[in-house]
């Protein structure tokens, strides 16, 4: 990819596509979840350009969880200075709590951006708080000089996720894009974008960034990190998402990035009962030259555990 000016149309419109399905909100057990499965003569950089639209949904606009005492969360660290996980205890001030053990500063339970960690989350994940050069990026976006960590942690509590196949190839297609398509994205999704740490690949880290790059069996053996609540789950292709296990961050909206080239696309456009009225998600607007957006929905059931190897279950779509 040489460098590129002005972002094209079919980034934009996939842009939108991610924007759009971020807002979705999260299906609890018994509610049914959207899937949406796009079509595309190629995948490249699309799952980025989606992961871009969703990014760029308002930090604001995600719903933090209440702060409640003996109860693990994860959030921003006023005293290690990165996202950790934590407990609180009421301060002497009304509404504002204290890290256990404490820190520098109590906290706004109203402002304060923190997730609850499932039952089972492992104890003591370690992490790494965002490079210098990130940090002063982050502090020069337009009024965040003093507040970049909330925004920050608000972005980390409610991630996006790619699922699929190659890492390696999927982290070089977001440096690629960043280096030579940088006037692609705006400047905060550019910053959220930027963060270079490899612990965006590795499942323990889950809620300590703003993007996840996550293989399908990630969720194997991981209830705690199928109960997590990303914002958007991208899925590079029908084949990874049959491969995941269907409890894996099923209560979240997935977009599946299709090629109708490959026969496992053909077969789940065969077997799927897609739903007829999709203008919600292609925005009205006339999709790129050979993309096709159908939706279907993913009922959220308990999660029963793992399955043993002896204990095949058949998926019915």
């Amino acid at each position: 990819m040489s460098e590129v000016g002005a972002r094209p149309e079919w980034a934009t419109w996939f842009q939108k596509l991610g924007a759009i399905s971020a807002y979705r909100p999260f299906a609890q057990v018994g509610e049914n979840a959207p899937r949406i499965v796009v079509s595309s003569p190629t995948g490249q950089f699309v799952a980025w350009m989606i992961a871009a639209g969703a990014l760029g949904v308002d930090a604001d606009l995600v719903q933090s969880d209440i702060i409640e005492e003996h109860t693990n969360y994860a959030t921003w660290h006023s005293g290690k200075k990165r996202m950790a996980d934590t407990q609180f205890t009421p301060a002497r001030q009304k509404d504002y709590f204290s890290f256990v053990p404490p820190a520098t500063s109590a906290i706004s339970g109203a402002i304060h951006p923190v997730r609850r960690l499932p039952d089972g989350t492992p104890p003591d994940r370690g992490g790494a708080p965002p490079r210098q050069n990130l940090r002063d990026r982050l502090r020069h976006l337009p009024g965040l000089q003093h507040s970049w960590h909330t925004w920050w942690a608000r972005h980390c509590i409610s991630p996006v996720v790619i699922v699929g196949d190659g890492r390696d190839y999927l982290q070089g297609q977001r440096k690629e894009l960043l280096e030579k398509a940088p006037d692609w994205f705006s400047d905060q999704t550019r910053s959220l974008l930027s963060e270079e740490s490899g612990q965006t690949c590795t499942p323990e880290r889950m809620y300590f960034h703003p993007f996840m790059v996550l293989s399908p069996e990630s969720g194997d053996n991981r209830q705690w990190l199928r109960a997590t609540r990303p914002r958007l789950v991208i899925v590079t292709s029908w084949t990874a998402y049959k491969r995941k296990h269907p409890s894996f961050f099923a209560g979240s909206p997935h977009v599946i990035i299709t090629n109708r080239r490959v026969p496992s696309s053909l077969d789940a456009a065969s077997t799927l009962q897609f739903d007829q009225n999709v203008s919600e998600w292609d925005q009205g607007v006339q999709p790129p030259p050979g993309v096709h957006v159908r939706v279907f929905s993913q009922g959220v059931t308990v999660d029963h555990g793992d399955s043993s190897d002896d204990d095949e279950s058949e998926w019915e779509l």
